[in-house]
């Protein structure tokens, strides 16, 4: 056997028991936030689920952290939505122009496993127009 088939069959072995044990080690995002515009007093959803969680799910909003339990107290409209543990959807109802910043879904690390954070996304709340006012111009002489 050469050296070039040896090495083969060795990454094979490897890539076999990779994922006979479970698929990737550590966790990993399966669906991450992006960027959005919703109106205000509607619902705003924002996306984040995990693989493989070992750690503790929470958002930041403008660099600010939110909490990690799933009712998030202080923020009476606020609520990681999901039926499993390892979606950690941001919920906002009704939202409210105050709720426009930059958000980001981080995992917390453990067990040997490191935290991870998604990339940073920006919700926009565009607001019901208000009563026009009309200005008439002025002649001049």
């Amino acid at each position: 056997m050469g050296s070039y088939q040896v090495v083969t069959l060795l990454l094979i072995f490897v890539h076999i028991d990779h994922y006979a044990q479970g698929g990737p080690t550590g966790q990993y995002f399966i669906s991450t936030p992006t960027n959005i515009t919703v109106n205000s007093g509607h619902h705003a959803r924002l996306l984040c689920t995990i693989g493989n969680m070992v750690g503790t799910c929470r958002w930041t909003r403008d660099g600010f952290a939110l909490g990690t339990d799933r009712n998030l107290p202080g923020f009476p409209r606020y609520l990681l939505a999901g039926n499993e543990e390892n979606i950690c959807d941001l919920t906002i109802d009704p939202l409210q122009q105050v709720d426009e910043g930059e958000y980001q879904c981080q995992v917390s690390g453990g067990h040997g496993v490191g935290p991870i954070s998604s990339a940073p996304v920006t919700l926009s709340v565009n607001r019901e127009p208000g009563q026009p006012y009309i200005v008439q111009a002025r002649e001049e002489d």
